[in-house]
């Protein structure tokens, strides 16, 4: 499973580079260069970016467009969850180990953490229906791929390629509902988007478990192919270009790098967004949710290993066992935004709206993480112990409900920056931990693991 990101900020920032923030940030407290979100003027007189302002369309029209959004942003999830299930048998087709199914999923986590930091730039200049397009049809084509891979290193390959298509879609997605509909109207919007990803979060393993149970792990692709047909009909076909060109030269700030116009010439600066790590409070709470990922993912390739040999399960009840997680996630997402917005209220009534401060937020996850490290130990060592299955699933449960995510603790013109920052050191460090779970579980066991991980955890909060 994975956790659903603010993205509803990648295009706010477009006509207000630097905005005022609030005076206590512990970013701003230091003065900051521009180029750390670099901007720069850039002709658009070339692309083909909607004329038609359309926050001005018709209801009907935003609709539509809402709609397609949201049939897509599933695909992200799914195409991530789908897989678990199928590993066992994806092992036993291939006649390899778990060590080389494990790279599979890493290397899927790694470009899913850094293909945005290039995807976002040019879906903000360029537009964004071309790579909606462009990345379902690299999508769609890799699914296709993979269901006929003859060897393991094909369908690495493929499903790298896989992760290039679908981790674009919810930046895509969000800037598109940013693009569409006023502030006051984007709430509403951005939760139709957020049930999408939450849907997706809870199918992914309950279909991916079915179609291996009974038509094998080929079937999973097969699946995602058809999805992603389906998704690229609908974009090409009732998805008009929502980038509004007000004018041949408009200033775009590049949240995930900077862009010289010279001779018609666009370079991307990938590492200016890294600038902003000269700040502790980035860097701390970036290695605080890198911590929580890892420890995220390494329960997902954990899961049905384990679960299969401990208590003899086959893929479609690995597909429900994720159930647990997954649940788990959705209601400490919602009740972890609750609590972080009780917080910030009850502070701004005793010191006036203007003494807050995004940090503030930090405060909210203490509880939670307390309650992580707890049942993160206890998980590994009742699994190690084959406990009654209950008892794992209720840790994970509880595991997955107190894992908070913390984007919304850094100023709203900084957030989009740090997420790709943060998303990329992320799938770095879990993609290397993914990779060698397999070694540390046969020298020392799951619950070794866990301890381990889960004393991180303890020193990062």
């Amino acid at each position: 499973m994975t956790v659903k990101k603010d993205t509803s900020a990648f295009t706010e920032v477009i006509n207000d580079p630097l905005p005022s923030s609030p005076k206590k940030s512990l970013i701003l407290s230091r003065n900051i260069d521009q180029d750390d979100i670099a901007t720069s003027n850039v002709s658009l007189n070339s692309m083909k970016l909607s004329t038609e302002d359309p926050k001005d369309w018709t209801n009907k029209k935003k609709f539509s467009v809402l709609f397609v959004s949201s049939f897509g942003i599933p695909i992200f999830p799914i195409s991530i969850s789908i897989y678990y299930p199928a590993l066992i048998a994806i092992r036993e087709y291939f006649n390899t180990t778990q060590f080389i199914v494990n790279i599979s999923v890493g290397l899927f986590i790694l470009f899913m953490g850094f293909i945005p930091l290039v995807v976002g730039s040019y879906a903000n200049i360029y537009g964004r229906k071309k790579i909606y397009i462009f990345v379902m049809l690299i999508f769609t084509l890799s699914s296709m791929l993979s269901a006929i891979a003859k060897n393991i290193w094909i369908l690495i390959v493929m499903r790298t390629l896989q992760a290039f298509g679908s981790s674009s879609v919810q930046f895509i997605g969000s800037g598109i509902v940013t693009d569409i509909y006023i502030s006051k109207e984007r709430e509403q919007a951005n939760t139709k988007i957020l049930l999408g990803f939450y849907f997706g979060e809870l199918m992914g393993p309950i279909i991916g478990g079915i179609l291996t149970e009974f038509l094998g792990w080929h079937s999973i692709f097969w699946f995602l192919s058809i999805y992603g047909s389906i998704l690229l009909l609908l974009i090409i076909f009732f998805i008009p270009e929502t980038l509004y060109n007000s004018s041949p030269e408009i200033s775009i700030p590049i949240i995930t790098g900077s862009i010289t116009n010279t001779s018609n010439t666009k370079q991307f600066n990938l590492l200016s967004p890294f600038k902003l790590l000269y700040y502790p409070n980035i860097i701390l709470t970036i290695i605080y949710n890198t911590t929580a990922w890892m420890l995220i993912y390494v329960l997902h390739i954990i899961i049905p290993f384990s679960f299969t040999n401990i208590y003899n399960l086959s893929s479609l009840y690995i597909g429900l066992v994720f159930l647990a997680p997954g649940v788990g996630c959705i209601i400490g997402s919602i009740l972890g935004s609750h609590y972080s917005d009780y917080l910030i209220n009850k502070y701004e009534e005793k010191n006036g709206k203007e003494e807050s401060y995004p940090e503030l937020r930090l405060k909210s996850i203490w509880i939670g993480v307390l309650l992580a490290i707890i049942s993160f130990y206890i998980f590994g060592w009742i699994l190690e112990r084959r406990v009654d299955i209950i008892w794992p699933l209720i840790m994970m449960f509880i595991a997955n409900s107190t894992i908070a995510y913390t984007t919304d603790s850094y100023p709203e013109e900084f957030s989009v920056s740090i997420l790709a920052i943060g998303d990329a050191i992320s799938a770095l460090i879990s993609t290397i931990v993914i990779i060698l779970t397999v070694p540390i579980e046969n020298k020392f066991g799951v619950g070794w693991i866990l301890k381990y991980y889960d004393r991180y955890l303890k020193y990062t909060k």
